[in-house]
């Protein structure tokens, strides 16, 4: 029980952080979704959903089966292991139209907070703390574009950016 608590009052600390972090790499990348952001403060949120699929902060998560059944033709038996690759499933090239491109306009549904019964308990946190971050950052900066190489975690559980060197300018 301990565990549960203890992921609770962290996990949202390294999936946000790691999210946030991809993201501003991402408008240092692309000076011209930057400025469509500042001229539109309303696609904010669009943005943030973009980049939780994009950087998609949990790698895996193991389930067990609950019962007997079958998907796209493979036997899964009652109490076999699966594991939920949310990478995967948020480059999934049968749902998402170019799923290796950052695109705000995209209308479907990503997997990067889990689904159904298993949907992450904080998501409703995370995305606003992102959107309320953009908010109040992105009125006060100007330019900014990478300053070195993106480092990414290591790690088999969480990832994301360690290390996003940047140089921006202020307006």
């Amino acid at each position: 029980t301990l565990g549960y608590y203890i992921t609770i009052a962290t996990a949202g600390h390294d999936t946000t952080s790691n999210t946030t972090a991809g993201s501003m790499a991402v408008l240092a990348e692309r000076p011209d979704l930057l400025a469509r952001l500042k001229a539109d403060p309303g696609e904010i949120r669009k943005f943030v959903e973009e980049s939780l699929r994009w950087v998609v902060p949990l790698k895996a998560f193991m389930k067990s089966a609950a019962e007997d059944t079958e998907i796209n033709g493979t036997k899964i038996c009652k109490d076999d292991w699966l594991m939920i690759a949310y990478h995967s499933g948020c480059r999934d090239e049968e749902v998402f139209v170019d799923p290796y491109t950052f695109d705000i306009d995209r209308k479907i549904k990503h997997l990067a907070f889990g689904f159904g019964a298993h949907m992450c308990l904080g998501q409703h946190l995370a995305r606003m703390e992102m959107r309320v971050l953009w908010e109040e950052l992105l009125p006060h900066l100007k330019s900014v574009e990478l300053d070195g190489e993106v480092k990414l975690t290591n790690s088999n559980f969480v990832c994301g950016a360690k290390s996003v060197p940047i140089r921006f300018e202020l307006e």
